[in-house]
């Protein structure tokens, strides 16, 4: 099972570009992206950083353009796993100039993660803006984008921002049901709370929890429980808010420990 990525989408795998026959492929630049994703499926974060910083350098070395936006990405991607929000941010800032300086086209994953990281840091308007510049073209980033909205939306006390987002993750069945999945019930908890509904609330939080524990996402399922305490408190259960509060702080305690 594939260790999830909190705020963000799979890990991207490195090749070094090679195309024909005759092109080799860069051995260096690929295997340190390899090895940065295993480190990273074993929540060795840190590692994972050096592998690809590696990898960066190395497509520097190489002037080639989209090595340097997979390892840009997953580098970004690594650095909000280690809870580094600036950083993510400066890494996607470099990576775009990079990218620009070649005359090559970002990718719309790197505005994803822009996305995640201005959240993490509480710049929440930030946040939303970024997240509605991703296109529809690209459905599992549109779906990251739209979860990215709408608890943006929801830390801005905007229902309806809540409300549009929920709309916008796909139902249909498929290799990203699971995450969608846990990204509806997380919204739909959400909004229910912003409507008063704290037992729906609940429910719909701790469905989050079960589905993200299953993408092996603890970072988001911690924040389910999260959830899902404060609508129990709102119901009156003072004890089984108490319960999720301690349970999500045992989760985040962990969490941080494996990624500091």
């Amino acid at each position: 099972m594939k260790r999830s990525l909190s705020l963000a989408v799979l890990l991207l795998a490195g090749c070094g570009s090679a195309t024909g026959p005759d092109v080799k492929s860069d051995t260096v630049y690929g295997n340190a992206m390899d090895a940065g994703r295993s480190a990273f499926d074993l929540a060795h974060a840190d590692q994972a950083q050096t592998q690809y910083e590696a990898a960066y350098k190395r497509a520097l070395l190489r002037d080639d353009a989209p090595d340097l936006a997979d390892a840009g990405y997953n580098l970004a991607v690594t650095l909000l796993a280690r809870n580094e929000g600036q950083k993510a941010l400066d890494t996607i800032n470099q990576t775009r100039s990079d990218l620009a300086l070649r005359g090559h086209r970002e990718t719309e994953a790197l505005s994803v993660v822009q996305s995640a990281a201005l959240y993490r840091l509480g710049r929440y308007d930030e946040a939303l803006n970024t997240a509605r510049t991703v296109s529809l073209q690209d459905v599992n980033l549109a779906e990251r984008a739209a979860y990215l909205a709408g608890i943006s939306g929801d830390a801005l006390g905007r229902a309806d921002v809540l409300a549009a987002a929920l709309s916008h993750i796909p139902m249909e069945k498929g290799a990203s049901s699971t995450l969608w999945r846990a990204d509806r019930a997380e919204l739909s908890a959400r909004l229910a709370l912003r409507q008063g509904q704290a037992q729906t609330a609940r429910q719909e939080a701790l469905q989050a929890a079960d589905l993200r524990r299953n993408l092996l996402d603890y970072r988001d399922m911690a924040q389910a429980l999260d959830i899902a305490a404060i609508a129990a408190s709102r119901a009156g259960d003072v004890a089984g808010a108490q319960a999720l509060t301690q349970r999500a702080a045992q989760s985040r305690t962990q969490d941080q420990a494996e990624h500091s």
